[in-house]
């Protein structure tokens, strides 16, 4: 006899990656750092590979105490996982398994919705409002838990602090969790936050490395939120789910606070760039506060291939819940270049959409 999968999963899609560019400076689908990490981060992960016969700190002690500081809350109130995709999915089973109710954007983050289904949950999606959150519409909707992707991906806008504020004091969702995986990219990254609201219970904040620090690869992210929940999420959590070598790759990243303002400086430059690159060629943009841009077009599976001829890789919208749009992650000097030739009017790419070829943009 076969083994059959539980009959809920058959909701389920798996998570689809971005497809790699050809050339280095041409991948533009997965929201990874132009920049790299920090130099420093090299040099401890060559330290901690002397010590890989060990096994690794379960709870990362000594980079939660320095995250603690970071963010004046308590080293208890903090848990690091395997990328904050992990911490989703404990979250999803201490909270929503058989039975629980979670709402979101959409299109959501596609994992928000996979962990949901994943543990026999119910979800509701809130289609967005002008590109951004409905949190109007949300904050109607009586669930176990709501989540707000601030800044949105794929979209890259954001909810006002205010706006976040009036949400977690309305929404009768018994926990309120806030993505800030992009929030290093943000106008205000410090106003924005919603870190301050976790001390008035109810509301947990998720971050990462792999964004502005550049540690994609290396899988680590982290939970900021009252101390009963991260106490519930330990118990459930895989004891050594972030290696030795991640761990100190994330203390390295986080002693270097240099490095994370040249990313985001070089975000912001390059993402204006681009904005005034893909608009003059005719193609809307989407307002972003995040690594990447989503821009509109008639033609998606047209445009990714066209682009995919000069050496760069794009994300379908329709990948991501979004058809009729591309999502171009801000890339290296170099890859702006690539993307400029791409662009140029003599070359055979596609028709901009129609708001746009009407004057209506």
């Amino acid at each position: 006899m076969t083994i059959a999968e539980r009959p809920w999963l058959n909701r389920l899609q798996p998570y689809q990656p971005g497809n790699r560019a050809p050339i280095a400076d041409g991948s533009m689908a997965s929201n990874e750092s132009p920049l790299g990490a920090s130099p420093d981060v090299a040099a401890a992960i060559c330290g901690a590979l002397a010590q890989s016969h060990r096994y690794p700190d379960p709870l990362a002690q000594e980079l939660r105490s320095e995250l603690a500081s970071l963010h004046h809350v308590a080293a208890d109130q903090i848990l690091i996982g395997n990328g904050s995709d992990e911490l989703i999915f404990l979250l999803a089973s201490a909270y929503l398994a058989q039975g629980g109710h979670a709402v979101c954007a959409a299109p959501p983050y596609q994992i928000d919705r996979i962990s949901t289904y994943a543990v026999n949950a119910r979800l509701t999606q809130v289609p967005l409002r002008d590109w951004a959150h409905d949190l109007e519409t949300m904050a109607a909707v009586d669930a176990d838990i709501a989540y707000v992707v601030n800044p949105h991906n794929p979209t890259g806008t954001v909810c006002t602090p205010a706006g976040i504020r009036e949400f977690v004091a309305r929404s009768p969702a018994r926990l309120v969790v806030i993505d800030e995986a992009y929030i290093d990219f943000t106008d205000d990254p410090n106003a924005q936050t919603a870190i301050p609201l976790v001390a008035g219970g109810g509301v947990a904040v998720l971050r990462t490395f792999s964004k502005i620090h550049g540690l994609a690869g290396l899988r680590v992210g982290y939970l900021v939120a009252e101390r009963d929940i991260i106490a519930t999420l330990q118990k459930i959590r895989p004891p050594f789910s972030v290696s030795s070598v991640a761990q100190a790759a994330a203390l390295a990243a986080l002693r270097d606070p240099a490095h994370p303002l040249a990313v985001r400086e070089h975000t912001l430059r390059i993402r204006a760039e681009m904005v005034d690159l893909l608009e003059q060629a005719g193609y809307p943009v989407v307002p972003s506060q995040a690594n990447f841009l989503l821009v509109q077009t008639l033609a998606e599976t047209e445009f990714v291939s066209a682009v995919l001829r000069h050496g760069i890789s794009v994300r379908p919208g329709s990948s991501l819940g979004l058809p009729g749009t591309v999502r171009i992650s801000v890339p290296t000097e170099r890859g702006l270049e690539l993307l400029r030739g791409a662009l140029r009017p003599d070359r055979e790419l596609l028709q901009p959409t129609a708001a746009a070829a009407s004057g209506l943009v």
